[in-house]
């Protein structure tokens, strides 16, 4: 499954991470089956270019929620490792949520309101 960027996501991205494009690319880390993945399999999801891809990547090493594994394929492509941690299912979450906001069939719920005295 590819992720679609638009206008919402894009802006949600930009709210929740500090960038228009980390939540595509997270959203397709998130999908990985195997928890595995690399940047051309990232950017043809994601459609967005190498470059982009890198400096994201260098952003979630630097978090610790993905490591560039030893392994190599034979076209001499790095294979990246996404960490287990909560901030996957977050990033689906926020996906879901923007494509949501984008069909205009969003509705947020809130915690009920407690009387004060």
């Amino acid at each position: 499954m590819s992720t679609v960027t638009n206008e919402q996501s894009e802006e949600m991205s930009k709210l929740a991470f500090g960038s228009n494009h980390m939540l595509a690319v997270m959203a397709e880390i998130a999908r990985s089956s195997d928890g595995r993945f690399s940047t051309p399999s990232i950017s043809s999801a994601t459609g967005l270019p190498a470059s982009t891809i890198h400096a994201l990547f260098k952003r979630l090493k630097q978090l610790g929620l993905v490591r560039r594994t030893d392994e190599v394929t034979a076209d001499r492509i790095r294979i990246y490792q996404r960490a287990v941690h909560p901030t996957w299912e977050y990033a689906l979450r926020l996906e879901a949520e923007a494509d949501a906001r984008a069909a205009g069939t969003f509705t947020i719920e809130w915690e009920p309101a407690t009387a004060t005295r």
